[in-house]
């Protein structure tokens, strides 16, 4: 009777602590002086991976929820099904390819941070160009704003 009691009650500990942990490891905010990699920026928090790799959570109130965004160096990655946009006047279809992975040139990039209010002179850092891909959490295309 003694070793079911103590079973349930351990049971329930590493229950409560298995239910706890990720509640606790959640979220951007709590990396913040934790990783150099990792800049927050009003609604914007990005996290650089040495690899190469950049994920960022957007929280704009202009928009309908989060976007989370994650870029990859074509230097140092390639992803045959992306589809290629060379055209900076065509910067913004990246906004419409959702959940697509999207190559961008590094002209392309230019424009798309100039469009965004971004020094266009940061996509120098990418001479053979990005790859993309948004997704609009909660909400789809249709539910942006107009332009």
């Amino acid at each position: 009777m003694m070793n079911k009691k103590m079973f349930s009650f351990t049971l329930a500990i590493f229950t409560l602590i298995m239910l706890a942990t990720p509640v606790l490891a959640v979220g951007p905010v709590k990396t913040e002086g934790k990783n150099p990699h990792v800049a927050i920026h009003g609604f914007n928090t990005q996290m650089w991976l040495p690899s190469g790799v950049m994920n960022e959570w957007i929280e704009n109130p202009a928009l309908p929820g989060p976007v989370v965004v994650t870029v990859k160096d074509a230097a140092k990655f390639q992803i045959k099904k992306a589809f290629i946009i060379d055209d900076p006047t065509m910067a913004g279809m990246v906004f419409v390819m959702e959940n697509q992975w999207v190559k961008l040139s590094k002209e392309t990039f230019g424009a798309f941070l100039f469009m965004l209010g971004f020094n266009p002179a940061l996509a120098d850092g990418f001479p053979q160009g990005i790859y993309m891909q948004l997704i609009y959490v909660g909400y789809g295309v249709e539910d942006l704003p107009p332009p």
